[in-house]
C-alpha cells in the first residue's frame, strides 16, 4: 500500500500549515505480490503537479498563475520567528542590565512585563503592516487576473442564482406566479413614485402659471428711485381731478373754556374721490352726505375747530365717515375751502 500526502502551501508566507489543516490522503492499492510494510515516501513535485492537473485542472491552472516567489520578497507570516521572544527572556534582559536600568528594575520589578507587552504590540503592528503591504502589492501586480476572476465568479453566481430562481418559479402554480409578478410590478411602481416625490414631485409644478414680474416680458428696462422720481397718479396735472365742492354748512359747536355760550361755525369743503364714480355718487346723495358732515362737525369743540390741528383732525374724521357709506370707490382727501368760527 502507498500513501500520498498533499501538503497545504501558503503563497504569501511560504510556510506549511500542516498542523492546522486536514491533509488529503490518496491511497493506492498495491499490485498483487507487493510486499507488505512497504516504506512510505512522498511524491516528487513533478508527480504532484501531474496528479493535481488530472484531479482538478482549474486549481492547477490557478497555482501556475500565481508563479514562484520573487527573490528577496518579504514574508508576512513570520509569527513563528518574530514571536519566539518570551517574557522570561525579557526578565533575564532586565536582570542582566547594569547602571540606571538595573536600579530601576529593583525599584519597579513589574517593568519587564510592561516592556514585554509593548514589544509584542510593536511586533504585531509591524507584522500587520508588512502583511497589508504585501497583500496590496500582490493585488496591484495581479490586478488584471484578480479582477477577471472576480468577474467570472460574480457572473457564475448570478447565473446560478437566476437559474435557481427560474426553477423555483416554474414549480409555482399559476396563481402564485401571478401574485409574484403583481408584487414585482407594485414594488417597481412604488419605487418610481418615491423617486418622483423625492426629486420632482408626483405632480409636476408649472412655475409659469402667473407673471411674477413684468420685467421678464418687457422689451426695455429702466431703473428709477421710487422716492424722488415717481409722480402720483392722482396728483398729476395730466390726470383728471375728481373733486366735488360741498355747499356751505353752518353748525353749532360745543362750548369750551375759550368760547361763549353759543359757539358756531361756517364751513365749505372740497371732497376728492379716487374715481369719477365717487363724485357722481356724492352728488346724488348730497343731502345725506351733508347731514353726515353736520353731525360730525357738531361733535367738535370751539377750541378744536379754531386750531389748525383740529381742522386737520376734522377733515380726517369726515373722510372716514363718508367712506363708510359709499358704495363706489372711496374718498382720497377732504380739504377745507372756508372755515369761519364764532365764539
Amino acid at each position: 500500500m502507498r500513501r500520498i500526502w498533499f501538503l497545504p502551501y501558503n503563497r504569501l508566507g511560504g510556510i506549511r500549515l500542516a498542523e492546522q489543516e486536514n491533509t488529503t490522503k490518496v491511497e493506492e492499492e498495491i499490485k498483487d505480490g507487493a510486499p507488505e510494510g512497504e516504506a512510505e515516501d512522498l511524491m516528487s513535485l513533478e508527480s504532484l503537479d501531474s496528479a493535481l492537473a488530472e484531479a482538478d485542472p482549474e486549481f492547477a491552472q490557478s497555482l501556475n498563475e500565481i508563479g514562484p516567489d520573487e527573490a528577496g520578497g518579504a514574508l508576512i507570516y513570520e509569527e513563528g520567528i518574530e514571536l519566539e521572544y518570551t517574557l522570561a527572556e525579557e526578565e533575564k534582559l532586565w536582570q542582566s542590565a547594569t547602571g540606571f536600568r538595573k536600579k530601576l528594575f529593583k525599584v519597579l520589578p513589574f517593568l519587564p512585563r510592561i516592556s514585554y507587552k509593548v514589544k509584542m504590540k510593536r511586533t504585531m503592528m509591524r507584522l500587520s503592516f508588512r502583511k497589508f503591504k504585501e497583500q496590496l502589492r500582490h493585488r496591484i501586480v495581479n490586478a488584471g487576473p484578480l479582477l477577471l476572476a472576480w468577474a467570472k465568479r460574480t457572473a457564475q453566481g448570478l447565473k446560478a442564482g437566476l437559474g435557481e430562481f427560474m426553477a423555483t418559479f416554474k414549480s409555482f402554480s399559476s396563481l402564485k406566479k401571478l401574485a409574484l409578478v403583481g408584487l414585482l410590478v407594485i414594488t417597481a411602481g412604488a419605487g418610481v413614485v418615491l423617486y418622483r416625490l423625492a426629486t420632482k414631485g408626483l405632480i409636476p409644478q408649472h412655475e409659469d402659471l402667473f407673471i411674477h414680474s413684468m420685467a421678464d416680458w418687457a422689451s426695455q428696462k429702466y431703473q428709477y428711485d421710487p422716492k424722488t422720481e415717481v409722480e402720483s397718479f392722482y396728483d398729476s396735472t395730466r390726470a383728471a381731478q375728481n373733486v366735488f365742492l360741498m355747499q356751505r354748512m353752518v353748525v353749532n359747536l360745543r362750548r369750551s373754556a375759550e368760547s361763549g355760550t353759543n359757539p358756531m361755525g361756517a364751513f365749505e369743503f372740497y371732497v376728492e374721490g379716487a374715481a369719477s364714480d365717487v363724485v357722481v355718487e356724492i352728488k346724488d346723495r348730497e343731502a345725506e352726505v351733508e347731514d353726515l358732515f353736520l353731525r360730525t362737525i357738531e361733535e367738535m369743540t370751539f377750541d378744536q375747530a379754531a386750531s389748525g390741528e383740529g381742522k386737520q383732525e376734522l377733515c380726517e374724521r369726515l373722510r372716514k365717515e363718508v367712506n363708510k357709506i359709499l358704495t363706489k370707490g372711496y374718498v382720497r382727501r377732504i380739504f377745507i375751502k372756508t372755515a369761519i368760527v364764532k365764539p
